[in-house]
């Protein structure tokens, strides 16, 4: 009897944790943006990374430059964009996004001038890119009205 009464008193307790939880979760907080000066940092970094990673794969892939250059751009992004610390939400996420898609950009152009196929590795760095892209349109206009302009890396 004592057996029965622990299992339903565990049970009940269960169901009340159960209960709080889906409680918290269903009043979720809006995300509360901030634009504050590292914050305005970080966009610059990222902006920065962004352009010289694009220009040395285009340069890659014109010819232009060796497959060793736009790899050690994208290294070199992924750990800038690391170093930085932004404290908005949003900006978190693509902190902790950008560095994986640079260095899955990297491992598709050492993958390229081996002769391999490098379009998985591509897929995962566009899928990364266009998460980051979502994430940060969606908090565009806040961003924007606090006075972070992310325009630019979209």
């Amino acid at each position: 009897m004592l057996r029965l009464g622990v299992v339903v008193l565990l049970f009940l307790s269960l169901m009340v944790f159960l209960g709080f939880a889906r409680a918290s979760s269903a009043r979720a907080r809006p995300v509360q943006h901030t634009c504050g000066l590292t914050d305005r940092q970080f966009l610059t970094v990222y902006d920065l990374q962004l352009q010289a990673v694009g220009m040395y794969g285009t340069d890659y892939m014109n010819g232009d430059a060796k497959a060793q250059d736009a790899i050690s751009a994208a290294k070199e992004a992924a750990i800038a964009v690391r170093s930085s610390a932004p404290f908005d939400p949003t900006l978190q996420t693509v902190k902790h996004l950008a560095p994986p898609m640079f260095l899955e950009f990297g491992k598709a152009v050492k993958l390229r001038a081996a002769g391999k196929d490098a379009s998985p590795a591509m897929y995962r760095a566009y899928s990364l890119s266009a998460r980051v892209r979502d994430v940060l349109t969606e908090a565009q206009p806040k961003l924007t009205q606090l006075g972070c302009d992310v325009s630019d890396v979209l």
